[in-house]
């Protein structure tokens, strides 16, 4: 069977958070000086390592989608997911900044539809079909 287009443009966009995500490695590395130096609730170290984990979790997983494999099918669901509720604990708990609460209801929005669409993609019957063990 021939991948699906919605497969193929979701296996894109979740290896391109995947680069997204390597991208703010770096960034942080050589930001790391300038960063530490603000005064964060976190350090610099766990932004960092989050970034290259999901970096090489969305790299894999999108390698799996992209081979039409079950377990990247899977592992694009529970990461996408694990990822939204990191990033709004990320908000809640260790923000300081005033601009989150301003900018919650569009991201909460954002963050609905964009699962609801890789959910609703992934989980439809033809879509599931076309998967492998």
């Amino acid at each position: 069977m021939s991948r699906p287009v919605s497969v193929t443009l979701l296996a894109c966009g979740v290896f391109c958070l995947a680069v997204f995500n390597l991208l703010g490695v770096i960034h942080g590395i050589l930001r790391y000086p300038f960063v530490s130096q603000l005064p964060v609730k976190v350090s610099p170290i766990y932004l960092i390592a989050s970034d290259a984990f999901w970096g090489l979790i969305f790299g894999s997983v999108s390698f799996g989608l992209w081979r039409l494999k079950h377990w990247g099918r899977i592992g694009v669901l529970v990461a996408l997911s694990l990822y939204v509720a990191q990033n709004w604990f990320n908000r809640w708990v260790l923000s300081r900044a005033d601009y989150m609460q301003v900018t919650g209801p569009f991201t909460l929005f954002l963050n609905v539809v964009i699962l609801g669409v890789v959910w609703g993609v992934l989980l439809r019957r033809s879509v599931r079909d076309v998967f492998s063990d």
